[in-house]
């Protein structure tokens, strides 16, 4: 069976989600990771998808506002409107199980009751601070003497424009004081190369790294499958 379209509606507008049904009630909600890690795991969230199919798991996979199809501007946009977003679609599809890859944990880090599996999580200012500097050496090439300090300075007085997102001064607050929850039920998963604490390790690789969208088919298949085995009651 195909993904497909589904919608929720949040703030009086419908956003897009992808949908993997298998019919069942096991359901899972899978939000990505921010800004250009987004893009660069997205087929691999995909083929998480059709691999969570084989174990009888249905997936959704939604549009955070102000990006891909969605018709807010990003600039427009708040980690709170995330978070709202977010809770919206989970209770409109009723799905009660999360999980989270990389910074997409803060998207959801209010969502204390439902259930939290979690893929090398990160906190904002992390985020913040790589895509400042990939400004800072673009800046460079074109001549320009640009520091984290200023950068971060523009972004308190106005939006700003990082790896080809503009980011507005809430939402560039917001990420950058947002640290990685403790959720009460939650189970923390990460790659074998990673050294730090997690109740699993998985074989793979750090596609959010690539210079280009990548896949791991057997990673992919991995995290389906350590997700499934999470959700059995």
């Amino acid at each position: 069976m195909a993904p497909a379209f589904v919608d929720y509606e949040f703030a009086g507008r419908k956003e897009l989600c992808l949908c993997h049904s298998t019919g069942s009630t096991r359901r899972v909600l899978l939000v990505p990771p921010l800004f250009d890690e987004m893009n660069r795991m997205r087929k691999m969230l995909v083929d998480v998808m059709h691999a969570l199919g084989s174990f009888e798991t249905s997936s959704f996979l939604p549009d955070l506002p102000g990006t891909n199809e969605s018709l807010v501007a990003l600039e427009q946009v708040s980690l709170s409107d995330w978070r709202d977003a977010l809770r919206a679609c989970a209770e409109q599809h009723e799905i009660s199980h999360i999980a989270s890859f990389r910074a997409g944990i803060l998207a959801v880090a209010e969502m204390e009751a439902a259930h939290h599996w979690i893929f090398s999580p990160v906190k904002g200012a992390t985020i913040l601070r790589t895509m400042m500097r990939t400004r800072v050496a673009a800046d460079r090439e074109s001549g320009l003497n640009t520091s984290l300090a200023e950068l971060t300075e523009q972004a308190g007085a106005g939006s700003l424009e990082l790896a080809g997102n503009i980011l507005g001064s809430e939402l560039f607050a917001q990420l950058n004081a947002a640290e990685i929850p403790d959720m009460t039920s939650q189970r923390i998963v990460r790659l074998e190369s990673d050294s730090k604490p997690a109740d699993s390790h998985i074989a793979g690789s750090a596609l959010w790294l690539r210079a280009e969208p990548d896949e791991d088919p057997a990673m992919s298949f991995a995290i389906a499958q350590d997700i499934a085995e999470w959700m059995e009651p």
